[in-house]
């Protein structure tokens, strides 16, 4: 029997492992230069810190979450979103005395979903997190952190941000009833899968990509029409400073957040060139969250960002690392051969050896692996105390001095 990887699951390797790993070393970069700190937190939880707060009807909640009985009895689930995990561990080791905290984390998430195009069982995601501040500032501070790591990561690319904003509990609480009469009207044209939202999650009837339900959400109430005056300031503040950062962007009305604690600054960044599953990063503010976990109470806000569809779009935006390869002709050759692999990678020289001793099996792997020099030792090479480097890329070679080579390659 050959094993395959389990539905919805990927291996990570050569070009997608180097893409990773960019970003990895992007994020970590810039979460030095914003001021934020990391935060790992264990890949399972109780069950009842998601469902607490995730809320009874959320697709996640009712369909997503792989939740197991551990031997005791209790119920444990692996983490479909970090937000939460990460406001636990704050609570849990005491880091809320002194607010504002700024965290993030990077790593692999779990749902139980239909797999498509972007979008895995396990995929990894990417959290920045603000606890404690009721400041606009703090939404706009992430905003600029995400439309700074996008564009280090395409200078390129036109990645489109999206914004609205949801009001304070007041404002989603008369919306979402405004709503459910709306729909209500519509049922019978509704998808089955929106017709099942109407008195439960309405807000996210909003976000459906079916076709039946597109054109019923063209007319169906904004949410502008039913902010609070305090709501109507904060958003008004927020895009006046992101105006003046300046940052380009669209109020999209009908866009939402899939999880029940948001509130107030909800956005997207996202692209064209990924087709349905179009969003890279998407986020809010949570002001009550916090509080719900057992934890003081204070405002947040964050947002996430799909790693698997991040590097999707990274294809023409990386570079795996020239590997030297060495090539020993004869197995006599060996000792002199460690030597000098000893002192290239003394000297940060990356080089690859296979054993083989054969001229045309190593230089044909040494293509394989995309190396840039084949770094040949024959018994000319040995009695002259030299080595001869070939350059794959350009098919050509020299010979150099033993003690020249770290030089040569540097």
């Amino acid at each position: 029997m050959k094993f395959q990887p389990v539905r919805g699951t990927h291996d990570l390797y050569s070009y997608e492992l180097a893409k990773y790993r960019c970003l990895e070393e992007v994020i970590r970069s810039l979460a030095k230069i914003y001021g934020f700190n990391e935060i790992i937190t264990p890949i399972f939880e109780h069950t009842e810190l998601f469902k607490k707060p995730l809320g009874q009807h959320s697709d996640i909640v009712l369909k997503e979450m792989y939740t197991f009985k551990d031997r005791n009895n209790s119920s444990l689930t692996l983490r479909p979103e970090y937000t939460t995990p990460m406001i636990r561990a704050a609570i849990s080791n005491s880091l809320l005395e002194k607010i504002p905290k700024k965290f993030y984390g990077i790593g692999p998430m779990f749902r139980r979903e239909r797999p498509q195009k972007g979008r895995y069982r396990q995929f990894n995601q990417i959290n920045f997190e603000i606890l404690g501040s009721h400041d606009v500032a703090a939404d706009v501070e992430l905003i600029l952190l995400a439309d700074d790591i996008l564009k280090n990561l395409f200078p390129n690319k036109k990645i489109l941000l999206q914004l609205n904003s949801l009001g304070d509990n007041d404002t989603l609480k008369i919306y979402k009833e405004n709503l459910s009469l709306y729909y209500e009207k519509y049922k019978n044209k509704l998808s089955d899968e929106s017709r099942a939202k109407i008195h439960t999650n309405p807000l996210r009837i909003l976000d459906s990509k079916k076709p039946q339900d597109l054109e019923i959400n063209n007319n169906a109430p904004r949410i502008y029409n039913f902010y609070s005056e305090n709501a109507k300031i904060k958003f008004d503040n927020l895009q006046t400073l992101l105006k003046d950062a300046p940052i380009d962007f669209e109020v999209n009305p009908k866009l939402v957040r899939g999880l029940d604690y948001y509130c107030h600054t909800v956005f997207e960044f996202k692209s064209d060139d990924l087709g349905t599953q179009d969003t890279l990063i998407g986020g809010g503010r949570y002001d009550g969250l916090t509080k719900l976990l057992g934890g003081p109470d204070i405002p947040g806000v964050g947002w996430a960002g799909g790693v698997e569809r991040i590097i999707m779009l990274m294809q023409n935006n990386i570079k795996i690392e020239k590997k030297v390869y060495l090539v020993l002709i004869n197995e006599s050759f060996k000792s002199y051969g460690l030597r000098l692999i000893n002192l290239l990678r003394k000297n940060k020289i990356p080089v690859f050896f296979d054993y083989k001793y054969n001229l045309k099996k190593s230089l044909s792997n040494a293509n394989h692996l995309n190396s840039e020099y084949a770094i040949i030792i024959g018994e000319d090479e040995i009695k002259n105390n030299t080595c001869t480097i070939k350059n794959l890329y350009k098919n050509s070679q020299k010979t150099v001095a033993f003690e020249q080579v770290v030089k040569t390659l540097s």
